[in-house]
């Protein structure tokens, strides 16, 4: 069973991100024509989710701070 709460004003969360900086995140991964590092597909993933968030939380207003 998973655990599911409101995140609002009222209510906010925190967000922990445990990132792997171990060597290894310098392999290549995927199958294109240009290798890329599996660092940055963690940082390409983890500023996408970073990204919505923000927007996620944005109103006219500005910024809430949920």
């Amino acid at each position: 069973m998973s655990y599911s709460a409101e995140i609002s004003r009222t209510n906010p969360s925190c967000f922990l991100f445990l990132v792997d900086q171990s060597g290894s995140m310098s392999d290549p991964f995927g199958d294109g024509e240009v290798p890329r590092k599996k660092a940055d597909g963690v940082a390409d993933a983890t500023n996408r989710l970073l990204q919505n968030l923000v927007i996620k939380c944005a109103k006219e207003e500005g910024i809430r701070d949920y």
